[in-house]
């Protein structure tokens, strides 16, 4: 095995606690839980879609969610 692609797999694994931490951050708060997912989802994706980055479309696609959402419960 490469010692690149070995450190690499290190260096993932040790990020993970981190990843889990945030997200469980995120999706603690019931108000905005969805569109925190959303976000996650978007991002983690990894598709470019017309030259747009993920990041920027999982910006877009959480904003959208949350207004939403919001307003899903601002009407009952």
């Amino acid at each position: 095995m490469n010692r690149t692609v070995l450190m690499a797999a290190l260096a993932g694994l040790a990020l993970l606690s981190t990843i889990a931490n945030s997200l469980y951050t995120a999706v603690s708060d019931d108000a905005s839980r969805e569109a925190a997912v959303i976000i996650f989802v978007v991002t983690a994706s990894g598709l470019s879609l017309f030259g747009i980055g993920t990041a920027f479309r999982g910006l877009v696609a959480g904003g959208v969610a949350n207004l939403v959402f919001s307003r899903k419960t601002a009407i009952k």
